[in-house]
């Protein structure tokens, strides 16, 4: 049975400093693939490869220059979270949270002048972290800040990001259902104690997931 304690231990500010310029590129780095870049743009890897229909998602290189969508944020603040009860909700008995048991450290929201576009929650290094739907996995690997990653894409453009694990137990491209074991709770990346970084996102939007999945807390 899901249990949850909200407590306010604070969290290293954290939203990914994808490189965000006038000139409006962002250089790949190792191990990135269009859905981990377009989860630290805020954008929908449909939106990166219309912006850059010659690269090849499996084929891109670190160095590599890609032109950031005119849709994203310069400054990570294009979501506000003022405006979370008026957002497009998602079937929430489709998704459950990603952890048995947890606290709740840092919330969805504006951190800092930021926008903190997931939620922290914290547990013991090595707890397992489950899927909250069936779905497709299409990025694990290290992303900067996030540190390990999973992504997976449940269709109808809702995806969940899994971020700072100790490890990763899925492959790109393996399909997951609901409850499945995908990795374990870590502090990989920018990360000061043990936790999952957990983003809910709809066509690259950042939606609260206490508003999205079973038992809200």
């Amino acid at each position: 049975m899901l249990s949850a304690t909200i407590t306010f231990a604070a969290c290293t500010p954290f939203h990914p400093p994808a490189e965000r310029s006038t000139s409006r590129h962002y250089i790949v780095q190792p191990g990135d693939n269009f859905h981990s870049i377009a989860f630290l743009l805020e954008t929908t890897p449909q939106q990166l490869q219309r912006a850059n229909p010659w690269a090849n998602s499996p084929q891109l290189q670190p160095g590599m220059r890609l032109t950031v969508p005119a849709t994203t944020s310069d400054t990570g603040n294009h979501y506000d979270s003022s405006v979370d009860d008026n957002e497009p909700r998602i079937r929430s008995a489709d998704f459950s949270w990603p952890l048995k048991k947890f606290q709740v450290s840092s919330k969805f929201g504006k951190r800092r002048g930021r926008l903190h576009a997931g939620i922290d929650l914290r547990a013991p290094r090595g707890t397992p972290i489950h899927a909250a739907a069936d779905g497709r996995v299409v990025f694990s690997g290290r992303s900067g800040d996030y540190g390990r990653m999973v992504v997976i894409d449940h269709g109808g453009g809702v995806e969940t990001a899994y971020a700072h694990n100790s490890r990763n137990l899925v492959n790109r491209g393996q399909r997951v259902r609901q409850g499945d074991i995908i990795g374990t709770v870590g502090r990989s990346g920018n990360a000061t104690g043990y936790h999952v970084h957990f983003e809910f996102r709809r066509y690259g939007r950042p939606l609260n997931p206490v508003h999205n999945l079973q038992a809200a807390l």
